[in-house]
């Protein structure tokens, strides 16, 4: 598991996140309460895909 700080993508503030499988990030913003998944940042681009 890789634990980070990555930016709210409700509010902006710096939320912690963390990634199991390093494809996608839980993200938990202690701000606003926001929680969710999303795409990992490295990964933004896609390029990484086969197909």
């Amino acid at each position: 598991m890789t634990r980070f700080l990555s930016n709210c993508p409700r509010c902006g503030y710096v939320a912690e996140a963390w990634s199991e499988d390093g494809v996608s990030v839980q993200v938990r913003c202690k701000m606003c309460g926001y929680e969710g998944r999303q795409p990992h940042p490295d990964l933004k681009n896609g390029a990484w895909r086969v197909g």
